[in-house]
């Protein structure tokens, strides 16, 4: 899933901007420090030019599509849609020369030019950063949108900042990645950073595997709706419960129903038990039962 975010200069009065939306990689790690790495390498410290470039030009009316990674000395453009009829599957047109372009909607059919304002964030929005440059004062203003928080003033003439902090917080309090992204857990981890910061109560999701009757499974990650299985496999499940893919000592796959549906989520069915990774203050696994 993209992560959405606008590039947009500062309007006459405070709180007005307005910009171009880009599709994908919004996230300050990502975003941020491309606008960043742009305005001191290849536009040479001027703003206006970069600016120009990212939201006046005629290549950047209807948005973009990404920008981050991608080599500004060549000619923007949306060559996606020429792959695409030449049957050019994903892992063949990213090594394509017209990949590493400046990828704009300028061209596509359907698209219209369209500048997005704080009008557009009234209402709830799916853009979820916002890099809002002012020309005058050289500043970049990065607002976590989802979050409702400014999160960061950036003087263009300082040092880098650390995208990092401007992204997940001085104590990962905005944060969403998996733990394994900060080294608080092993990569075979997928619990999250607040969850293993105690913020966030376990979830069905975080199990590394499940006792069942007496019998430790390990959780391989995948699974499935009880109903919608039992529609699509000759295997009946109990109705309105989660079956989860799990792997015996023996090393044999086997299909149990692990949590049945709630109001409020699921929970363990009878006889189950999930075990959770450890956490910050707690080292050891925990058990957690009906």
């Amino acid at each position: 899933m993209s992560t959405r975010s606008v590039i947009a200069r500062v309007g006459e009065h405070e709180g007005k901007f307005a910009g171009r939306y880009v599709h994908a990689d919004g996230m300050p790690t990502s975003m941020g420090a491309t606008l960043w790495s742009l305005f001191h390498g290849h536009f040479k410290n001027d703003l206006s030019a970069m600016l120009a470039y990212l939201i006046d030009a005629p290549h950047a009316q209807a948005g973009w599509s990404a920008l981050v990674g991608k080599d500004f000395k060549l000619k923007p453009g949306y060559t996606w849609q020429k792959a695409t009829p030449e049957g050019a599957k994903y892992e063949v047109y990213s090594k394509r020369p017209d990949y590493r372009r400046p990828q704009c909607f300028a061209g596509r059919p359907g698209e219209e030019p369209y500048l997005f304002t704080e009008k557009d964030f009234e209402n709830g929005t799916d853009v979820e950063w916002l890099y809002v440059f002012d020309e005058a004062e050289r500043k970049l203003f990065v607002r976590d949108v989802s979050a409702k928080e400014d999160v960061a003033v950036i003087d263009l003439n300082g040092e880098e900042p650390n995208w990092t902090t401007i992204e997940c917080g001085e104590n990962f309090e905005r944060c969403s990645h998996y733990g394994w992204a900060h080294g608080l857990t092993p990569k075979t981890s997928n619990l999250s950073t607040q969850t293993w910061l105690e913020r966030r109560p376990f979830d069905l999701r975080d199990a590394i595997a499940f006792v069942v009757n007496g019998k430790r499974l390990k959780n391989s990650g995948s699974g499935g709706d009880a109903d919608f299985l039992s529609r699509t496999h000759t295997t009946r499940f109990p109705s309105g419960t989660w079956v989860q893919s799990v792997i015996a000592g023996n090393g044999r796959r086997l299909e149990i129903p692990v949590a049945k549906r709630t109001d409020n989520g699921f929970a363990p069915l009878p006889g189950v038990q999930w075990v959770m990774p450890p956490t910050k203050n707690n080292p050891q696994e925990t058990l957690v039962s009906a």
